[in-house]
């Protein structure tokens, strides 16, 4: 009788088996398409065998755990380089938004408003002189000015816009480490082993990956499950506790500069790279050099025409400059000759037919800045313009190669923890063999007692 009951033990144990195996094949299939999932097996194992006096004999099947496959190793580099891919695709997203705004070589707004301004100057210059030649040149500066002026808008609302979607970036990045803390205080309470906990260690890395986007982090595993998430060499979270953040205005000396710090505390962060990094990159050095540069060309063709403009003589008037300001917000002309174009001077002496002056400034374009053989000033806008085409080149081509990396490493990620469903159909009917021959063995031990019963 105990012999046929040990059978039967071990049959029911392998049914037992078979069933949680089956259900584990059920449970992958179903969640053949969730974002993050990892596909899981039964770990199966010999019973401890029966020792007898004639040897041991076996007591079937147990199941030792569900382990979810998947590789850590993979998951880590995967987060690293996704760290790098929304680092450069947040610059070159600014770079872009830079690039519509200033031009290109072959469609340069601002490049024509400079030639059409001085070509208005050549024309003034050219015998037989028109007094209706000078309102030419206040119109083009005006149009000049409008464009400096746009230019400098459409780059400060680039960065308020940016800001605005830093803070929000950041408040999604606050939310995820609380989710990845409430994560860690299930596995803490619960101390889930099997399936349930093969889930929400499925989810934590998903929001983990999701972390990383936004910035560079390490995770370490603690032996409770729970992770510590460490981010600038500061750890960020730690079992059920979180760090928040907010994006802050420090004033360095005459300068501004944003920050991410601790909330509360307004520690500063260092991050290397990740989206949040990208966009304090984008605002802090990206846009302000093409601001710098922008005001540096417009402080210096102001000062080019206003060094020869200040010479001249018109209507009784001398020593007027032609422009006021010194960036791309505060470029004017002068008011005295917004009133009256006829104080723009075309000569040095003031005599009529006298044009050397409206000469000079029309060949301003074309002169050496710096002695011969030097750049001109339309050299030196050109260059802005290759300088910016050249930096957004780099970025588009660093974010498809990133780009490259990141799915290459995806391939090999899904490889190991992927649900194939041919795979499952064909482990689905190795399992249901098992359980139907588990259970032809119970129906013969049914058999063996009603036959020793009814002896």
């Amino acid at each position: 009788m105990s012999s046929l009951a040990s059978i039967m033990d071990s049959s029911l144990g392998a049914m037992f088996a078979a069933r949680v195996a089956m259900q584990t094949v059920g449970h992958n299939v179903a969640n053949v398409n969730t974002p993050g999932f990892s596909r899981q097996e039964v770990l199966l194992a010999a019973r401890r065998p029966l020792r007898l006096t004639y040897g041991t004999i076996g007591r079937g099947v147990e199941v030792q755990g569900i382990r979810r496959l998947t590789d850590q190793y993979l998951l880590a580099n995967r987060r690293e380089q996704s760290s790098l891919l929304y680092s450069y695709a947040e610059v070159d997203g600014s770079l872009q938004e830079i690039e519509a705004i200033f031009g290109s070589v072959e469609n340069d707004h601002l490049g024509d408003a400079i030639t059409k301004y001085f070509s208005a100057w050549s024309d003034l210059a050219t015998p037989p002189s028109d007094p209706s030649m000078k309102q030419a040149v206040l119109s083009a500066a005006q149009n000049l000015v409008a464009d400096f002026h746009a230019m400098a808008e459409n780059l400060d609302g680039l960065t308020k816009n940016l800001t605005v979607s830093l803070d929000q970036e950041v408040g999604r990045f606050n939310e995820l480490l609380q989710q990845v803390a409430q994560l860690n205080r299930q596995l803490l309470s619960g101390r889930n082993i099997g399936t349930a906990a093969n889930d929400i260690l499925d989810q934590r890395d998903l929001l983990i990956d999701e972390i990383a986007k936004l910035a560079q982090v390490t995770v370490v595993e603690r032996e409770d499950y729970t992770v510590d998430v460490i981010m600038g060499g500061r750890t960020v979270v730690t079992r059920e506790y979180a760090t928040q953040f907010e994006t802050v205005w420090q004033q360095e000396g005459s300068e501004r500069r944003l920050s991410l710090v601790t909330m509360g505390h307004r520690k500063e962060v260092n991050l290397s790279q990740g989206a949040i990094e990208g966009m304090l990159t984008s605002i802090e050095t990206t846009i302000n050099e093409a601001h710098t540069q922008l005001d540096s060309m417009a402080a210096l063709l102001a000062d080019k025409v206003n060094e020869l403009h200040v010479q001249g003589r018109s209507g009784g008037h001398s020593g007027l400059v032609f422009f006021t300001g010194d960036t791309a917000h505060t470029l004017n002309i002068n008011p005295a000759i917004l009133e009256n174009p006829d104080l723009i001077a075309t000569s040095r002496s003031g005599v009529e037919g006298d044009n050397d002056l409206a000469l000079a400034i029309a060949q301003l374009p074309d002169q050496p800045l710096d002695g011969e053989g030097s750049a001109t000033m339309m050299d030196k806008y050109r260059s802005i313009l290759v300088g910016l085409a050249s930096q957004r080149n780099r970025f588009e081509f660093l974010v498809a190669n990133q780009d490259n990396i990141v799915t290459a490493i995806d391939s090999r990620l899904e490889s190991v923890r992927g649900v194939s469903l041919d795979e499952e159909g064909a482990n689905l009917v190795r399992f249901q063999n098992s359980y139907e021959a588990a259970a032809r063995i119970i129906t013969a031990v049914q058999d063996m007692f009603e036959t020793l019963i009814n002896m």
